[in-house]
């Protein structure tokens, strides 16, 4: 389940910025891609570094 919230997590960051901006920069691409990969690896637990 969590690794299905993980990909809406990094499909909603740029749907947001799109939808504040009109337009999408890669950096809240990145940013969403980055904050879902970093949910999909550590999961709900929020296991620390």
């Amino acid at each position: 389940m969590h690794r299905l919230i993980s990909v809406l997590i990094a499909i909603a960051v740029p749907a947001v910025a799109f939808g504040m901006n009109g337009e999408v920069a890669i950096e809240f691409i990145v940013l969403g891609a980055v904050m879902g990969f970093a949910y999909w690896y550590w999961g709900p637990t929020g296991t620390l570094l």
